[in-house]
This record gives structure tokens, sequence and C-alpha cells, in this order.
């Protein structure tokens, strides 16, 4: 799992197919012709200045089919929303990440039955949609949800924007993501209606406090890019 979380992954498809044995040459024409193929496909879907890789391990054959590039590239024109573009983006991902599979069982040109293990990784772009679609789920849940629910769900979401901005490689991708997340976050509710009808107002003003923690967090990761 250590090739999913480099940073700046955008698609992989991993494979590990049984049975089968290449010489050296078969080898490197294997992986030039997985990476040919990957590479038409991705730049239609992205963007075209992804960078292809496609790496091979012994032990039977261990495929990695990866995209690297930019997030902002990948995702192109955004006038309909950013996560219209985040969405859309993730389904190429993942639809790219499964042709390769399909293919480099293909060329390895054995029957399905030895494709002992497949994984369609989505990389940075499953990252960010995550923790977007955890922050806009709160913002309505949290009308309902219990201070210990929403003490839990705003970890998350610390955690994970962290996580995130470490994978993030590049200014524009920090800029793009942090500028649209700082506007998930105004979206949280100011006082959680369990926390404001209840007398001890001290867990609100803790929540409070949270809230804007997690923005003062999120302004570092925009500073950083914009001073970058």
């Amino acid at each position: 799992m250590a090739d999913y979380v480099r940073k700046t992954i955008l698609s992989q498809g991993y494979a590990h197919i049984q049975n089968v044995k290449l010489t050296p040459e078969e080898k490197t024409e294997y992986e030039v012709a997985l990476r040919e193929y990957q590479g038409s496909r991705a730049k239609l879907m992205m963007s075209s200045s992804i960078t292809p890789e496609v790496k091979t391990k012994d032990g039977s054959l261990k495929v990695y089919a990866t995209v690297y590039g930019s997030l902002t590239d990948a995702m192109g024109d955004i006038s309909d929303g950013f996560m219209v573009a985040l969405n859309n983006l993730y389904v190429s991902s993942k639809m790219l990440a499964d042709a390769c599979i399909l293919e480099g069982l293909f060329l390895s040109k054995v029957p399905r039955k030895n494709l002992t293990r497949s994984e369609a990784r989505t990389g940075v772009v499953k990252t960010t949609k995550t923790l977007f679609d955890i922050t806009a789920g709160a913002a309505i849940s949290f009308e309902e949800d219990s201070n210990k629910r929403i003490s839990g769900t705003l970890l998350d979401i610390e955690n994970k924007a962290t996580f995130l901005n470490a994978q993030l490689d590049e200014y524009k991708d920090k800029h793009l993501v942090w500028s649209n997340f700082l506007n998930e976050l105004s979206k949280l509710p100011k006082a959680p209606p369990k926390m404001a009808t209840s007398e001890d107002n001290s867990r609100l003003k803790a929540y409070q406090f949270k809230i804007e923690s997690l923005k003062s967090l999120v302004t570092g990761f925009l500073n950083s890019a914009e001073g970058g």
C-alpha cells in the first residue's frame, strides 16, 4: 500500500496476476504497452500534463499502473462548481484504474481466474472528496447530532485535512482545495441545537473554539500555498 499514499497520485490500478513468467525483454515490452494505453487515456480523461507510470514486481506479476499530476489541472473547468468537477474526476480516476487493471490482465495473456487481487485506487482525488463529503454531511447532521458525535466528526475532519495537505505537492492545488474548503467550514452551524439549548454553555463554547481552530489550520495551509 506504500505506493498508494505517495503524493499527487491521481489514479492507480493495482493487479496481482498469478502464473505469469516474463523474460526481462517481455517485461519491458509489457510495461511499455500498458504505459502507452494508460497515458493516452489519462491525458484524455484528466489532463495533458499528467505523468503515467507502470511498474511491475516479480512474484507472479504485480502491476502498478499509476498516474501522477496536478489535481487542479485534472479537475479542469470548475465553472459548474468545485464539487461537480471533483466528483467527475473521481469517476474518471476510478474508471481509468479499472481499465488499466483489465488491460494489464489482457496483456499478460492469462485467464481471468489468474487475477487473484486487484484494486482501483483514486489517490488524492478520493482523499479530497472524502474530506469535503464528511464536512458537507456534518453541516446537516450537526443539527441533530450529540456532543460526542460532533466532537468525533470534528477530530476526523482535522485529521483528514492534515493528511490531505501533506499529499498536495503543488501550490496551486493547495490554493484550490483550501480556498474551497474554507467555504465548506463556513457552512457548519454556529450553534448546534443540542448545545444551544443546554443550560451549560461550555460545550457550545468548546465547539465554537474548535471550529475557529479548524479555520485557522486551513488558513495556514492556504497561506503557505500563497507564500510559495
